[in-house]
């Protein structure tokens, strides 16, 4: 999720005030079940609550606040279409490796769903292209919901049902509707039709209230998400199941890290897309794996073993090359002055 591009003056501060969340909700939320004061089973509701709550109200104010404007409609195309390609791959390597339900669905959906958002993607493209990136690095992010509850849930959800032997003897096409139909209807859904009134309110010309803005909302609504979601992953990681997942995350880090950025590439030039718009697009399909990728895991059954331990190995890989690549930038302005 994005905040409002406007909001830009304090970014780097609110950036590491989102990172400090994120850091302290795992950490709490491991602690916490490790002296039995949470309950790893809590995760699921905890997460499903923070979507309805948190989710769907920032995905619809974040989209009313954009600015729209001719030919930007292809960022986002280009993301959604990249990020069920990259998903596609993932779930064909799965299937080849003869891996079961509920890791065939870990492994193909985290290749393909990306922490996007401000707490990583949306920061790299304001430090890197100012303004214009972040604004850029929102409208990608305009594809989320859609892709999220339409794509990826719906797949997470019927591999979820193979996992636990309740498959329906239906023709798969029939099944795979039925499952969009009851992803459609469920609540945690919500945030898909707050982003298609956020849409339709952007376009209709009503202007945002100033309050939203003045009072720091979505910033509110996007920690108490953070310490809900991330605390939630906490309470689900155990540390001694990391070493036995540790190559298959990187199979599905290969993804995120080549294959889709790759990808996007390709398909950014197809569609005409230059200059700022096509690096923006490729370092968003670039970012490790998406938080509600481990979400998906908890809501519906499948290995959230895998889920956590990809997710923390990819953001690990990601934040080690930012180093690196900080201190050789570093290093290089220092020489030249």
């Amino acid at each position: 999720m994005t905040i409002l591009a406007a909001q830009t003056d304090f970014a780097e501060y609110r950036f590491g005030l989102l990172l400090a969340c994120i850091v302290l909700a795992i950490a709490g939320g491991y602690v916490g079940r490790r002296r039995g004061v949470l309950n790893p089973h809590w995760a699921g509701g905890i997460m499903s609550a923070a979507i309805v709550g948190c989710d769907a109200p920032i995905a619809c104010l974040a989209i009313w606040h954009l600015e729209i404007y001719a030919g930007v409609w292809k960022v986002p195309v280009a993301g959604a279409a990249v990020g069920v390609a990259t998903c596609l791959a993932g779930l064909a390597i799965a299937r080849w490796r003869r891996m079961g339900p509920a890791d065939a669905a870990v492994f193909g959906l985290q290749g393909g769903m990306g922490n996007v958002g401000y707490t990583l993607g949306g920061f790299l493209c304001f430090a890197l292209w100012g303004i214009q990136g972040l604004a850029l690095e929102q409208m990608f992010c305009m594809m989320w919901p859609f892709f999220a509850f339409l794509f990826c849930f719906p797949i997470a959800r019927q591999y979820g049902d193979a996992a636990s032997g309740v498959c329906e003897n239906t023709p798969p096409v029939a099944y795979a509707l039925r499952t969009l139909g009851r992803t459609l209807v469920d609540l945690r859904s919500l945030p898909l039709y707050m982003a298609t009134l956020g849409l339709v309110l952007n376009l209709a010309g009503p202007t945002p209230p100033a309050a939203i803005r003045e009072s720091h909302i979505i910033d509110i609504l996007m920690v108490v998400g953070i310490l809900m979601q991330f605390g939630s992953v906490g309470m689900t990681v155990r540390a001694r199941r990391i070493p036995v997942f540790w190559k298959r995350s990187l199979g599905s880090g290969l993804l995120k890290f080549v294959v889709s950025p790759v990808l996007m590439a390709g398909a950014a030039m197809a569609l005409g897309i230059r200059g700022d718009p096509l690096y923006v697009c490729v370092v968003l399909a670039a970012m490790p794996t998406a938080l509600y990728s481990v979400l998906m895991a908890n809501l519906f059954g499948l290995n959230r073993d895998l889920a956590n331990t990809t997710f923390i190995l990819t953001h690990a890989i990601c934040l080690g090359l930012i180093g690196v690549a900080a201190a050789l930038w570093y290093a290089g302005a220092l020489g030249r002055s």
